[in-house]
């Protein structure tokens, strides 16, 4: 006896199952619309304190600038990831 037919033998409940078809690939969709020129402007960072300046700030006005120079900072380098990730390379 041949070795296919024993295969198909051994085999033939196998055999006689169809195959689940693949699902549909994903279709990728082209975007036509690019937001506005002054969306895709990259932020300047402001001026800081002058080095030669001295002030004495509370503790508690200290912190509270220190988070929003922090969440200022956060902001600005999401918004340089997206301008970059739209225009690769446009801000440095």
């Amino acid at each position: 006896m041949a070795l296919g037919s024993l295969l198909s033998i051994a085999l033939a409940g196998c055999a006689h199952r169809p195959a689940e078809p693949l699902p549909p690939p994903p279709i990728a969709i082209a975007v036509k619309d690019v937001p506005p020129a002054e969306l895709l402007a990259c932020p300047v960072p402001p001026a800081g304190f002058s080095e030669d300046a001295a002030a004495t700030i509370p503790p508690v006005d200290r912190s509270a600038a220190m988070a929003l120079a922090l969440a200022y900072a956060g902001v600005s380098l999401q918004l340089v990831r997206l301008i970059n990730w739209n225009s690769p390379g446009s801000c440095r």
